[in-house]
Parts: structure tokens; C-alpha cells; sequence
């Protein structure tokens, strides 16, 4: 897990994708202009193949009122046009690599993910071949394909009676792969992207 100060506030749900980035000595795909610099830090990490992870974070308001804090976050010029962002504190994607305001009013930091594509599906896929019910996730892009990044997300096991088992935070490695047994009695699982904020459940 990297040195990640700045991430303090951001609660368990990110635990396990945390875990997984890595320091990204490379140019940050994010800029913010002069002014802007003092009030606001940026830091990215590496989350695989497919992904960046950027922090935007609160240094110092300036004497401005919180609600007046945000800053316009720009692109180095490495970032293609067709680049996603996601918007990880508010779970939704913010969109193509356009300019766009980054609100610090009511957070000391928030959380971004740039990926070259859209996240499309999400696949959930049993495997009882090895006696017990192993359970695979991973996302994928438009043409199927796994995206190869460690994404984070919400799982969820519900019983017949349809309550929850069991509901923990999780990420898939590096590679975009995520692998768990099955808790005894569940009988659908629910994925909930923390990229997207989209649902995809799988009746067992």
C-alpha cells in the first residue's frame, strides 16, 4: 500500500483498492493552474495497466469561505480527449477528459480514477468445478474484454430470504481479477461499482 496521507478522511470503502496502487513516478495526468496550486495538491498512483488514481486534496483555503473552495482541474497534455474520469467519492462518472470543477468546499480531498475507456459490464461468473462455489468478478470494456486495473466495489451476498449474508468493500488486482468463495446459503450476490455507482446481481 503507498504512502497516501492525503487519503486520511477516505473511509474502508477504498481499503482494499488502496492496497493495490502503487507510487506512479510518471507526469500527473491532472494540472491545476498557479493560483490554484496553493490551495489545492495533487498526487497519482498507479492501478494497473488500465488505470490512474488522482487525489485532489485541500492544502489551504486561501481566506476564501469552504464553500468558495474549488479549483478547475486541466489535463497534462499526454491525456487523450476520449479519456473517462470517474469521480470516485461521489461513486458517478464525471466524463470524457474535459476540463471541470473540483469542489473542496466540504472534503479535504477527493478522489478520481482516468481510464482510456468506459467501464461497460460488469461480470459476475460462479465456478463449481473445484468442488466449492468460487466466485469471479471483473469489468469490462465495450468489446468485452477485461479491463486491467484494480477497480473497487461493493459485494453483497443476500440469503434466500433475501437479507444480507454478508457486505464488504473489495477490488479486483491489478490485472482486473477478483476471486472469493462463496459463503454457505447465499443465494444471490449483488456488485456495486464504486466507479459507476451501477448494480449487476447474480441470482446463485
Amino acid at each position: 500500500m503507498p504512502e497516501v496521507p492525503e487519503l486520511n478522511e477516505i473511509n474502508e470503502r477504498l481499503g482494499p483498492l488502496l492496497r493495490e496502487l502503487r507510487s506512479d513516478r510518471e507526469e500527473c495526468p491532472f494540472v491545476v493552474d498557479q493560483d490554484a496550486a496553493g490551495r489545492a495538491a495533487l498526487a497519482h498512483y498507479s492501478g494497473g495497466r488500465d488505470a490512474t488514481y488522482i487525489v485532489v486534496s485541500r492544502k489551504w483555503n486561501g481566506g476564501l469561505p469552504l464553500s468558495d473552495l474549488a479549483v478547475t482541474i486541466r489535463y497534462a497534455p499526454f491525456v487523450e480527449g476520449t479519456a473517462i474520469i470517474y469521480d470516485l467519492t461521489d461513486e458517478t462518472m464525471q466524463g470524457k477528459a474535459r476540463p471541470f470543477v473540483c469542489n473542496l468546499g466540504l472534503r479535504l480531498s477527493r478522489v478520481y480514477a482516468l481510464l482510456p475507456f468506459q467501464i461497460e459490464e460488469t461480470t459476475l461468473i460462479v465456478d463449481t468445478s473445484g468442488g466449492a462455489r468460487q466466485l469471479h468478478v471483473a469489468f469490462c470494456d465495450a468489446g468485452g474484454e477485461t479491463i486491467q486495473a484494480t477497480l473497487p466495489f461493493e459485494l453483497r451476498l443476500l440469503g434466500s430470504d433475501r437479507r444480507a449474508l454478508r457486505a464488504e468493500y473489495c477490488a479486483t488486482d491489478r490485472r482486473g481479477r477478483f476471486s472469493q468463495v462463496l459463503t454457505a446459503g447465499s443465494s444471490q450476490m449483488v456488485v456495486r461499482s464504486l466507479l459507476t455507482g451501477r448494480e449487476q446481481s447474480l441470482d446463485l
